[in-house]
């Protein structure tokens, strides 16, 4: 046994314990005629069944039965009834005759001892699957494997481990000579150089490249710049990391970013460069997205400033405009008067104010004149000045390409670039301007002479809305790529349609589909008109073409109410560290937080759960360390930095979440195969230039939206955190998709906010039922196949017919969009973004919408049908809203607000967030589901139906601030797992009520 044992018991026992599950006791222990043979050699019971065991044991896991092992049950009872024996003949074997037997075993099954060749066989073996993954737990799975095909008794824990370790380091050492085999000795110099300190402050090099500036200032851009610059002057090869696979050269890249600078100049030559390199990689392509991002909210700033200074000076004319308008309209109200009485008009205009002063005032008011159009684009050459402070470097900085619509614009780039490099003022009048639009027109273009202000204004922000869109894309960029390159390729697309193996909902054959969906169509406008006719639509009424849809009533009564109050009055008072520990004895979800190099378990559960709290309720590690018992702030800075990311955080959630769905109270929320999302908005601290992520709705404070999404059982399964302003719509397939719970979602509900024909389209593409909540859906018109006049009851709400001939123009596409959004190739929130951003004439763009109202029409007809879709729908939203004023309550420091600039780190509080609200929601349906048993148990009466109505949300009996500590409260007696006792039916003094 090594003196540090590197794997988990549980590892342990799964790589050396015998099968167990009945698809393994069939796939190893049904035993054979020869199998048979032997075993009937033996006498008496025991020894038949005990040499069967052996037999068994040598096959899987490979290995003899040990001295005084008992095997489980299931695997007992599995090999006995096989032989006509009885479980607890096993009783009776005698340890020398296990001996022999094991003896005997291995010499007629020609297996072989591990030594030392065989030993150094496997290792060779292992070091080709070390090179794609150098997990030791994946590592040992595949040595064991390995042994068992060759014939080898598997090896003891340490000598497995030994040999595991050793391949991982050859791996290791193989990988970083194959990555830095093409470097040239200049390279590596450079490299090394990034571990010194600059000469100015004493920060080294890797630590400037790698504080990112996160304000969105001008000076941030320059220092982006000079960051990429300092990079790209390494000039590495683009393929110098083209023999490591992907997978190895993500884990030394996320090894390296979590390494401090000191201990990477620490590392031997090979690994050091190897890992710089990576950095250096990685660097590059996140500058460059940064880069692009802070291009679109300066230049997104430069709209907003040139329109407040308008404002701003529109309203401080107001009371000169105020006083003009007075007199022109006493002027005309004498002019009026004097021409009804047919007075003289310039005695009338005398009569009010004198011509003097009346020619003085209309000099004032020819100066407070503002042009016809009257908008800011007016004085928006006001702030050339300052964009010119970075644009230049911006554009030298970066390479754009596009599609062949949008080459003038390349051109005028390359133009400003060349007069930026010759310091030329003036612009050539062929200088390229079709790209322009009609808004900018008269400005660029003023008095037949092009401005060079406004021409370069107008280039920036068409280059802006074109990045936003993909007609342009940026050469190094992985945020800004062609659509092209997002895309499955032609052939592989046409390789599944041949196969029929396209992962889409609808049938590859545009003519068959199209029929299909016309027939569904029509045949539900048919019944809908005749039942709207006669007025057979449950609360729904069509009168003079107008909707009216009666409101949802509430289904919650007084009773259920009661229940409610009576189940939260008996679950347990508890601390928020305690109820983590209990949740983590039912899931032990803290093993996912592996070592990000090791991948080995973390040595203190409770200081993992405590950095994990520092998240969830947004105390911070520094505070956390001073109220906790548990740890310092080096131990919870150490465990956030090497255990805590987002894969680990995502993989812990899974397994709540799984825990939680199979509940038995569970199933009575619902069926499990409906879901809802919903953003929540928490602000931010900080205004000036952030004020770029201001949204109207939430008030006037910057800030982020946590959008999450939550299942009928009240699950919270996904959450990402996204800009203010950001369209939740653009979000909702990035859950359903890569995020599957069981037993599956296939109906998921938005409100507004999540609404676009878009998602209909991809939604019904992907094999999911949209169910949103349209906002003013009497406002929203239908679309058919048919003349709208074919339907005289809905023909007021009948928009237009669907566009057939687009969507089948672009039929190839848009399966291609679907295939590439299904197999994971692309994001769905990416595509919809590019999708959204598109000009009208983008044919993919506007077929989608096609296909998106006719699904939108479908669930339009089915909604005004069904009283009980609209009722569900309602109830789902519901409890996503109530699941955010959990995640209120529970985000409770800092003001509940985000103090986190990194997109990284706001991340880890959302994430932070929603695993802690699961382990609350998964707590609060085991101790409810003990609580209505209590109930039952002293004879009150509750209807299955009345457990519906119940919410695992509640958290006042959750103390969630103070000390933080762990264990004080656990009753001795209590083992391991077991629920702790309710309170008494007396002690109800104070009734906890949960969130509606």
């Amino acid at each position: 046994m090594p003196k540090q044992l590197l794997f988990s018991d549980d590892q342990v026992t799964i790589l050396y314990g015998p099968a167990v599950s009945h698809p393994d006791l069939i796939r190893y222990y049904t035993l054979s005629a020869a199998d048979m043979g032997l075993i009937r050699r033996c006498r008496d019971n025991h020894n038949r069944l005990g040499f069967a065991v052996m037999l068994c044991y040598l096959r899987y896991p490979g290995r003899p039965l040990r001295s005084e092992e008992s095997p489980p049950v299931e695997t007992i009872e599995f090999i006995a009834a096989q032989i006509d024996s009885l479980p607890t003949d096993f009783d009776h074997y005698l340890e020398q005759t296990r001996r022999r037997h094991s003896a005997q075993l291995q010499e007629a099954m020609n297996l072989r001892p591990f030594g030392a060749i065989p030993a150094q066989k496997i290792e060779d073996w292992l070091v080709p699957h070390a090179l794609e993954n150098d997990q030791l737990n994946h590592l040992a799975t595949l040595a064991l494997g390995e042994c068992r095909l060759r014939r080898i008794i598997v090896p003891p824990i340490g000598s497995l481990q030994r040999i595991c370790l050793r391949a991982r380091v050859r791996a290791r050492r193989d990988t970083h000579r194959a990555m830095t085999a093409g470097l040239s000795a200049s390279q590596k110099y450079q490299l090394d150089q990034l571990t010194k300190a600059k000469e100015e402050n004493g920060v080294t090099w890797l630590a400037w490249l790698r504080q990112f500036p996160e304000s969105s200032k001008p000076s941030a851009m320059t220092a982006l710049i000079d960051r990429l610059d300092h990079v790209r002057g390494i000039n590495l090869p683009s393929s110098i990391a083209g023999q490591v696979s992907l997978a190895r050269q993500t884990q030394i890249g996320r090894e390296g970013r979590r390494t401090t600078v000191q201990h990477i100049a620490r590392f031997e030559p090979e690994r050091r460069h190897a890992t710089l390199v990576l950095i250096c990689t990685d660097l590059k392509t996140h500058l460059t997205d940064q880069a692009i991002e802070l291009f679109e909210r300066l230049i997104g700033a430069m709209f907003r400033k040139a329109q407040g200074r308008h404002d701003r000076e529109f309203k401080a004319d107001g009371r000169a405009i105020n006083a003009k308008l007075r007199l022109l309209v006493d002027v005309g109200n004498a002019l009026v008067a004097a021409k009804d009485a047919g007075g003289d008009a310039f005695d009338a205009i005398a009569q009010v104010t004198s011509w003097e002063q009346f020619r003085q005032n209309l000099a004032e008011a020819e100066q407070l004149l503002r042009p016809a159009d009257f908008n800011a684009f007016e004085i928006l050459d006001q702030q050339y000045i300052g964009i010119r402070r970075w644009s230049p470097a911006f554009l030298e900085a970066f390479e754009f390409l596009g599609v062949a619509a949008v080459s003038p614009l390349l051109k005028a780039i390359d133009l400003i670039k060349s007069l930026n490099r010759s310091g030329r003022a003036g612009l050539p009048q062929d200088a390229p301007t079709s790209f322009v639009r009609r808004r900018w027109q008269k400005y660029v273009r003023s008095d037949g002479v092009l401005n060079r202000r406004y021409y370069e204004l107008c280039v920036l922000s068409e280059l802006r809305e074109r990045l936003r869109a993909g007609d342009v894309w940026v050469k190094g960029s992985s945020t800004y790529k062609s659509f092209e390159d997002r895309l499955v390729s032609h052939e592989r697309l046409n390789t599944l349609r041949t196969n029929n193996s396209l992962q889409v909902n609808v049938q590859s054959d545009f003519g068959a589909f199209l029929q299909a969906r016309r027939d569904r169509l029509q045949e539900r406008l048919t019944q809908i008109e005749a039942k709207a006719k006669n007025g057979d639509l449950t609360d729904v009424a069509i009168e003079k073409g107008n909707l009216k849809i009666a409101p949802i009533e509430k289904t919650t009564t007084t009773i259920s109410d009661a229940l409610i109050n009576r189940l939260y009055a008996l679950l347990p008072r508890i601390r928020i560290t305690d109820l983590l520990s209990e949740v983590n004895e039912w899931t032990v979800f803290t093993d996912h937080f592996t070592h990000v190099r090791t991948a080995d378990t973390p040595n203190s559960p409770q200081t993992l759960m405590a950095a994990l709290i520092a998240d969830g309720l947004n105390l911070g590690l520094t505070r956390m360390a001073e109220a906790c018992d548990v740890a310092s702030l080096g131990q919870l800075a150490w465990v956030s930095d090497w255990h805590i990311r987002e894969e680990t955080y995502n993989l812990a959630l899974k397994r709540l979440v799984a825990e939680q769905q199979r509940q038995p109270l569970a199933a009575a929320f619902g069926s499990g195969t409906s879901s809802s999302s919903d953003g929540q908005f928490f602000q931010s601290t900080g205004y000036g230039r952030d004020s770029g992520r201001l949204n109207a709705h939430y008030g006037h404070k910057p800030g982020v939206k946590f959008y999450t999404h939550i299942s009928d059982r009240y699950a919270p399964f996904y959450t990402k955190v996204i800009a203010a302003t950001a369209s939740e719509a653009l979000h909702i397939l990035d859950a359903l998709l890569s995020h599957q719970i069981e037993p599956g979602v296939t109906r998921h509900h938005t409100d507004g906010g999540g609404v676009s024909d878009h998602v209909f389209a991809l939604c019904s593409l992907l094999g999911f039922q949209f169910a949103p909540r349209i906002p003013d859906l009497k406002d929203r018109r239908l679309y058919v196949f048919d003349k709208p006049r074919t339907y005289p009851t809905l023909e007021n709400l009948i928009a237009a017919k669907i566009d057939i001939e687009l969507i089948g123009a672009h039929w190839t596409e848009i399966l291609r969009v679907a295939e590439s959004i299904r197999s994971g190739q692309v994001t769905a929130s990416v595509i919809m973004r590019q999708l959204a951003a598109y000009p009208r004439q983008n044919g993919v763009a506007m077929a989608l919408r096609e296909f998106g109202r006719m699904e939108r029409t479908l669930f339009t007809l089915d909604w005004l049908e069904d009283p009980q879709l609209r009722r569900q729908t309602t109830q789902e939203l519901n409890k996503g809203e109530a699941r955010n004023s959990l995640a209120r309550a529970v985000f409770l420091h800092r003001l509940g607000e985000i103090r986190d600039r990194t997109y990284e780190n706001q991340q880890h509080r959302a994430s932070g967030l929603n695993l802690l609200v699961t382990a609350i929601i998964l707590w609060n349906t085991r101790y409810l589901e003990k609580a209505v048993a209590e109930l039952r148990a002293h004879g009150e009466i509750i209807d299955d139906a009345m457990l519906s109505h119940l919410s695992p949300l509640g958290w006042e009996h959750i103390n969630l601030t103070g000390d933080y500590i762990w264990g004080r409260e656990r009753e001795q007696a209590r083992p391991v797992g077991e629920l702790r006792p309710l309170r008494t039916l007396q002690s109800r003094a104070r009734i906890i009520k949960p969130a509606a």
